[in-house]
């Protein structure tokens, strides 16, 4: 038996051509387009407006479709996080609780992990800390149709909102 550390054995070294590159470990950003913040702007006027004339559901949807996973810059994906949360914030203040999960039972499997990512997002912002009430609600909720599976999902997704 050899008395080499074998913690400190470069396995790179020993197979380079199963060597990972940064890129490798990057998210695939050819496929998702890279979103403006003229975009986002109309994007969250659009909501608004169906926010305003009672189209609640579909301006959830609207805000769930498209998330700017690759954006021009970081006051974009801020930007479109705030437009989710305000919308959010519009539904519960127009609808009980209970309706609450009737929203979230028609949105399809990906709308409802993207809400997971943008409850978690503004679980860590301060305006989210501020409504924490209401995006606790939010997330026991969605927890309740979804399951786990969609928490699993975020924590594993490198794409973030």
């Amino acid at each position: 038996m050899s008395q080499e550390d074998w913690r400190r054995i470069d396995i790179d070294a020993l197979e380079p051509e199963n060597h990972l590159t940064l890129a490798d470990l990057s998210p695939d950003s050819a496929s998702s387009t890279q979103f403006t913040s003229s975009q986002v702007q109309s994007l969250a006027q659009q909501i608004r407006s169906q926010l305003s004339s009672g189209q609640f559901q579909q301006a959830l949807q609207t805000a769930l479709d498209n998330p700017p996973y690759v954006a021009d810059s970081a006051a974009t994906k801020q930007l479109h996080a705030k437009t989710v949360f305000e919308t959010l914030c519009s539904i519960k203040n127009n609808n009980s609780s209970q309706d609450i999960s009737s929203f979230v039972k028609l949105l399809n499997q990906e709308q409802q992990d993207v809400l997971i990512k943008y409850l978690y997002r503004s679980m860590s912002e301060g305006y989210g800390q501020k409504q924490g009430g209401l995006v606790l609600n939010w997330f026991e909720k969605t927890v309740e149709i979804t399951g786990v599976g969609a928490i699993a999902r975020y924590m594993t997704d490198r794409r973030t909102v």
